[in-house]
């Protein structure tokens, strides 16, 4: 469980509870203020979709590159 307490991966998914649409590493390198790149976020919303935190919506081309974006689950209420 320690693995989730990295401080990208916080700021990643409170962004995606404020935000609540799907979000990119580029999107969320605009979003935080704390100079981490678009490799160290990307590599971080890999890890929590591996994890089952969140998920992959959608892969966009951006100029020979692909933009890969996460949201959130939905969550089963009772």
């Amino acid at each position: 469980m320690p693995h989730f307490l990295h401080p990208v991966k916080v700021a990643v998914i409170e962004a995606m509870l404020f935000i609540e649409e799907p979000l990119s590493a580029r999107v969320c390198e605009h979003l935080f203020d704390n100079g981490s790149g678009v490799s160290l976020i990307s590599y971080h919303m890999r890890s929590l979709a591996d994890a089952g935190v969140v998920a992959k919506v959608k892969d966009e081309p951006v100029r020979g590159a692909v933009q890969s974006f996460y949201q959130l689950p939905p969550v089963d209420r009772f």
